[in-house]
């Protein structure tokens, strides 16, 4: 078992258990490692997330936990970053995009399938690549916008698309985007996310990124951290043996995770 989580969220945002609570239950299942990653501030798509106060209590409890577990086990202290949100600072930071602007109107892209099914038929004319050309246009400037340690969910676009329900994710009018901004991001030298949460939380049979995704990184000399995007203490390190597995059949060696000191290490498979 890998024993490192470094997406995870409390009820600072929108998870459903305190820090104490999430720190503690990753202490008892013998993590070594683990952070927590409280969403940012964001009004694109409606108030959400931390803001500037609620962002310091946060901070401080998380720094009253860091000395309680001193010796026992390291927490960080995170933020997870939204591309059309204003930065905020944290020990480490995930680069996302769970938003988009078009033509005036935001959309929340993993709030509900219906809001996304009449988004894309009322402002992208039902064209989903479309839609995915523009997710992919914004991902790319992740880096650009908030400097983050690591990519967070790479194709959250694919939240409610299971089975392909509503595009090709094997097409390439869907893949060039999505390499191209693989490419822009891998360039920076960032690892990628292997997220488990919408497995959790019923969504998705694989994590993301999807397998054809995750050999291209790999062909692209990339790198992977194994998190599970937790909102509750049950989905603490949720699935990673399948992660693991779905890491080796792609070429994967080796995951990274994140050190005390600032940066990364890597570790086997």
């Amino acid at each position: 078992m890998i024993k490192s989580d470094f997406h995870t969220h409390t009820n600072f945002c929108d998870g459903k258990n305190t820090p104490t609570e999430m720190v503690k239950s990753a202490y008892n299942m013998g993590l070594k490692d683990y952070g927590v990653s409280g969403h940012a501030y964001i009004t694109a798509g409606g108030e959400f997330g931390m803001n500037d106060d609620i962002l310091l209590k946060y901070k401080n409890e998380l720094y009253d936990l860091r000395e309680k577990y001193k010796g026992k086990m390291n927490i960080y202290i995170g933020i997870e970053l939204d591309a059309l949100g204003p930065i905020q600072e944290a020990e480490y930071s995930i680069g996302s995009c769970h938003c988009l602007e078009k033509n005036g109107k935001y959309v929340v892209i993993d709030n509900t399938e219906e809001i996304l099914c009449n988004a894309v038929k009322k402002l992208w004319n039902g064209d989903w690549y479309s839609l995915t050309d523009d997710y992919y246009n914004l991902v790319s400037k992740v880096y650009d916008i908030t400097k983050c340690d690591f990519v967070g969910h790479f194709d959250l676009i694919t939240k409610f698309n299971q089975d392909y329900k509503h595009f090709d994710e094997s097409d390439d009018r869907y893949l060039d985007s999505a390499y191209k901004a693989m490419k822009k991001l891998n360039s920076f030298d960032l690892p990628f996310e292997i997220n488990t949460g919408a497995i959790s939380r019923g969504y998705r049979e694989e994590p993301y990124p999807n397998e054809i995704l995750l050999r291209e990184l790999k062909n692209m000399g990339g790198r992977i951290i194994i998190n599970s995007d937790s909102h509750s203490v049950d989905n603490i390190c949720y699935k990673f043996d399948e992660a693991v597995e779905i890491a080796k059949r792609c070429g994967f060696k080796t995951s990274w995770i994140l050190k005390p000191e600032g940066g990364f290490r890597e570790i086997p498979l």
